[in-house]
């Protein structure tokens, strides 16, 4: 049996000096990262049935098309009122191909492009009847391991029907060492109103959809619609609603953790000096995002995404 100082000193000094141990430890010892909770499901097998006909048109583009802005074809405006009829008076093809039940990817998350990684970002899917919830949290981590950290989630629930995801609530709530933000969108369909954390609200058009939901709509969009190499997307953010153009580009083939997998390339239509984001679908996985960035108004990658596993379950 170890006895104990008998003393109040020699007890604080003993106290201390067990705090200094354990302090050095934590300085000094390797970091490990605790995982998040996952589902367990099995790895999702690659669909290799054919395309539906507008999703294969697209990917056989030999080359991805220019943008808008680099045409020369006119304000962006007047090519988005081009597009927003034509694709009205589209010929709807047969319903997309549901999504699994169940869905969980993990992508490793770079400060830019080619650089190093600094953090992990999960998405997890639900899909119960004809609702579905996503869920996306993103934890990047300092040089140390200690300092520095930023935890970002991301939560959208609302409806799946025949045009795809139909979004009620999003939420978004950041962690930083300066504090929490918390943002949050309520679509309000029967009353035509979008409704901000803030107080704000603007009118909600059919298009509408929210940060995270958006990634997962584009596939039912590209499966629902004739070919085409430009479509409206309005997007909430929490804040505000913005009304942006996406051009459809060209079947890439892409490196991730993964190994090489064949992705069509899709981008946000931009002024010059404006930012932008890019994403990647998986043609041989349901056209799952598998990749995405986001780029300043120079043309740098600020952070990008590429997928590291794909879990999925029918049941």
């Amino acid at each position: 049996m170890i006895a104990l100082p008998r003393t109040s000193s020699r007890r604080i000094l003993l106290a201390i000096a067990f705090s200094a141990v354990v302090h050095a430890a934590i300085l000094w010892l390797p970091h490990f990262h605790l995982p998040h909770a996952r589902v367990q499901l099995p790895p999702l097998t690659a669909r290799l049935e054919a395309l539906p006909e507008p999703v294969a048109q697209a990917a056989a583009k030999p080359e991805p098309t220019r943008l808008l802005s680099q045409s020369g074809e006119g304000p962006l405006a007047m090519q988005a009122a081009k597009t927003v009829p034509a694709m009205k008076a589209m010929e709807k093809s047969s319903a997309p191909r549901p999504f699994p039940k169940h869905v969980q990817l993990s992508f490793s998350v770079y400060g830019g492009e080619n650089a190093a990684g600094v953090g992990e970002l999960i998405h997890q899917m639900e899909v119960r009847g004809d609702s579905y919830e996503l869920k996306a949290t993103r934890q990047i981590t300092g040089a140390s391991g200690l300092l520095h950290n930023d935890h970002l989630t991301l939560v959208s629930v609302g409806k799946i029907g025949a045009q795809g995801l139909q979004p009620t609530i999003y939420k978004e709530e950041k962690i930083t060492a300066t504090g929490r933000q918390e943002l949050k969108s309520t679509f309000d369909w029967a009353g035509h109103k979008l409704r901000f954390s803030n107080g704000q609200e603007s009118v909600l058009p059919d298009d509408a959809q929210d940060r995270l939901s958006f990634m997962y709509q584009i596939a039912q969009l590209l499966q629902l619609s004739a070919p085409i190499e430009f479509f409206p997307l309005s997007i909430s953010d929490g804040r505000q609603l913005d009304a942006l153009l996406i051009e459809i580009g060209a079947n890439e083939k892409i490196d991730t953790p993964m190994g090489e997998l064949q992705a069509l390339h899709l981008r946000k239509v931009h002024e010059p000096n404006e930012a932008y984001f890019e994403i990647w679908l998986a043609l041989e996985y349901r056209l799952l995002p598998v990749k995405f960035r986001q780029l300043d108004s120079s043309g740098a990658v600020l952070d990008e995404y590429v997928i590291a596993d794909i879990r999925a379950a029918e049941e």
